[in-house]
């Protein structure tokens, strides 16, 4: 295992969730429906606790944590939409934004746990796979509301 490997790694899923939280405090400010705010307070609360495990990894690693907030060219798309849907307060434009990240977050955990299992413990892997549920299903809320945005024709 390549230790310096191991916290690059978990440094990327740093700036993923990173990329959630900031996502997800504009998708809250794009929305009315307190539903809706609350959802993604929920969002930003399951990045806040990966992103805090992933800090105290690299640290034990003895690396230091990348924690500046930067949007990430992979993420760029998401946030041009959101601000548009922010403009328009499009729930359904609001919710095909936020599945689209997901889907990249969740593509990436994927990644990293079937690319890097090498750079990384044990530990790590069953700490990464965690993140990944949780992300999974932050992903499938967001599912579910679209298909009941697609059936209703609104939310309510």
């Amino acid at each position: 295992m390549n230790i310096d490997k191991s916290i690059e790694v978990l440094n990327t899923l740093i700036k993923i969730n990173n990329d959630r939280i900031e996502g997800y405090k504009t998708a809250s400010k794009a929305t009315e429906k307190y539903s809706l705010k609350n959802m993604f307070f929920e969002f930003q609360q399951t990045s806040q606790k990966c992103k805090s495990e992933l800090i105290k990894e690299i640290k034990k690693l003895g690396g230091i944590p990348k924690e500046a907030i930067k949007i990430n060219g992979f993420f760029f798309k998401f946030w041009i939409n959101l601000k548009t849907a922010f403009i328009c307060k499009d729930c359904k434009d609001i919710i095909n934004s936020c599945e689209s990240n997901e889907n990249r977050a969740e593509e990436h955990y994927n990644n990293v746990l079937i690319h890097n299992l090498e750079n990384l413990n044990f530990e790590q892997q069953i700490m990464l796979r965690k993140q990944y549920l949780l992300i999974n299903i932050d992903n499938n809320k967001i599912r579910v509301l679209r298909d009941v945005l697609i059936k209703n024709k609104h939310f309510y």
